[in-house]
Parts: structure tokens; C-alpha cells; sequence
């Protein structure tokens, strides 16, 4: 008898398993998996340590190798040796977080929308939010400012934090410029970065994007940390790929269960990880 078909014997019905039901959280964790990569902004911006926390683990201890010098060498003496003590940077796997609903039978029956698929997105929306909103947090408190609240991104600022990441010495490739959707406006306004003349194209003017400034790309998110006051404040950021690290131990999964005590579905989406600032000095709080 095929899987998922039913008998009646002695006067019992015997029930096969329902293909369908056992293969459908998989096809849906897979949805939720892709929803949740589009709308991450941060996360692939910057170092990750995932493969040393997916077996087990609650820290990765990161060592720091701090610079050494160069000495001169004199005739007939030692050479100098360099001791240094060295830190570490640690991250904690402490940030779990879940987005949960339940699904009526009523609902799921009556409805004429695909109702369990549209919460699992949004579910998913909720959780990818929640991670790029964390580590702006995390990168912008920890990262010098630089310019004012109430004033608008201009050239010279782009040009200062540039700057002072290749003082820092941070590589020129993987820098990443992520600024608030205000940013982005402003940074459409600036001639130099639209103009066919200056560009050699127009791209920026004829449909938004503005691809790379000073070598670095440039990104938007409303994910960014900000805050509404007299003065409104918005935190974009420029940075370095090595300027934070995350560490996912469970990257987002869904888990459905039929809760017969609710005659419906309780779907739950969740993630595990931990994300600290690496080196500081590879970032920068642009104020805006």
C-alpha cells in the first residue's frame, strides 16, 4: 500500500504517515533561509568565525597579534627581541533569538491566502531585523564618530574616515560604506557622485545606486542605529571588513509542531550567535 494511504481493519483505521507533512518544514526552512539572506545587510560585511562554534562551543577566544618592531643591528652585538604580551578578543554566543506564531485551523481553512507561508516571511523578516540591527549596535558603539548630528554627509567627511582607516592601516580592499536611507538621499545630492562628467555614467541618477565611492561600495539599510530628537541623529557607518566578527552557531531555522491542545500549527523561527567589535580602529561612526 502506498506511503501516506490508510486501511480499515477489525474496524480500526490505520493511518500511513502523510509524505507531505514530513517533508514540508524542510521546504519551508529553506524559504525562510533565502527571505532571511535578502534582507541581511551587516552580516555578510563582516569577519565571520562560524565553523568554530557549529558543533559546540558558548565563546571563540580570538588572539591578537599586536605589531612588532624593526631594530638596527650593530656591528658585534645581539639582535634585539621582540616580547610582547598579548590579548585576546572574545566572542560570546549569548544572542538567541525567536519569532513565534500559531495558525488556527479555522484559519488555515477558511482563509484564501496562504497564511502559515506569509507569517513564516514575516517571522523571518522579524529575526534577519533583529541581526543587522544588532550589529550596527555593536559597530557603532564601538567606533569613533565623525561629523555632526542635523548635518548631511558631505564629500570632505567621506574623504576624512577614508582616510583615517588607511592611517590605521586597514587594507583597502572589503571596506563597506552602509549608511540610513537619509544618507543615501544626501549622498545623492552630492554632484560629483551622479554627474555623467564625473562618473563617466549615470547610473546613480537613473536608478539610485551608487555602487563605489573611494573603492569602497556603498550599501543601504534602515537597520542602522538611529534616533529621533529635536535633532534627529543618524549613525551610518564605514568600515572594514575586520572591524567586527560574528560567530553563528544556528543560523535561522524553522520548526513547525501541530499543537492539538490549539487545533493549529506553532511555527517558531530562531538563530544563535554572538557578534563583538575586532578592531575598532578599522571603523568609523560617520554622524549625520
Amino acid at each position: 500500500m502506498p506511503s501516506g494511504a490508510y486501511s480499515i481493519s477489525g474496524g480500526k483505521v490505520n493511518e500511513g504517515n502523510t509524505g507531505g507533512n514530513v517533508f514540508r518544514p524542510n521546504i519551508w526552512s529553506k524559504e525562510v533561509l533565502m527571505f532571511v539572506k535578502s534582507n541581511l545587510v551587516l552580516l555578510p560585511l563582516i569577519r565571520h568565525y562560524d565553523s568554530d562554534v557549529k558543533s559546540s562551543g558558548q565563546t571563540v577566544e580570538i588572539p591578537n597579534v599586536s605589531g612588532i618592531t624593526a631594530n638596527i643591528k650593530s656591528e658585534n652585538t645581539v639582535v634585539t627581541l621582540n616580547y610582547n604580551t598579548e590579548t585576546k578578543t572574545t566572542i560570546t554566543i549569548n544572542r538567541h533569538y525567536e519569532s513565534s506564531f500559531l495558525v488556527e485551523d479555522i484559519l488555515a481553512t477558511q482563509s484564501n491566502y496562504s497564511t502559515r507561508s506569509d507569517y513564516t516571511q514575516a517571522a523571518a523578516y522579524a529575526i534577519a531585523e533583529k541581526v543587522d540591527n544588532d550589529i550596527a549596535k555593536v559597530m557603532t558603539a564601538a567606533f569613533t564618530g565623525y561629523g555632526a548630528f542635523g548635518t548631511a554627509i558631505n564629500d570632505n567627511l567621506i574623504l576624512t574616515v577614508n582616510r583615517y582607516l588607511s592611517e590605521n592601516k586597514a587594507p583597502r580592499t572589503d571596506r563597506s560604506m552602509v549608511v540610513h536611507p537619509k544618507g543615501e538621499a544626501e549622498l545623492l545630492a552630492i554632484d560629483k557622485f551622479v554627474r555623467y562628467d564625473a562618473l563617466g555614467t549615470g547610473e546613480a541618477i537613473k536608478n539610485g545606486k551608487l555602487g563605489t565611492i573611494y573603492g569602497s561600495v556603498v550599501y543601504m539599510s534602515q537597520n542602522l542605529v538611529s534616533l529621533t530628537t529635536t535633532v534627529n541623529e543618524y549613525s551610518s557607518l564605514f568600515f572594514h571588513k575586520d572591524a567586527a566578527a560574528i560567530a553563528m552557531q544556528m543560523t535561522p531555522r524553522t520548526q513547525a509542531q501541530y499543537k492539538q491542545e490549539h487545533l493549529g500549527w506553532l511555527v517558531t523561527v530562531d538563530v544563535l550567535y554572538g557578534v563583538t567589535s575586532l578592531r575598532p580602529g578599522f571603523g568609523f561612526v560617520i554622524r549625520h
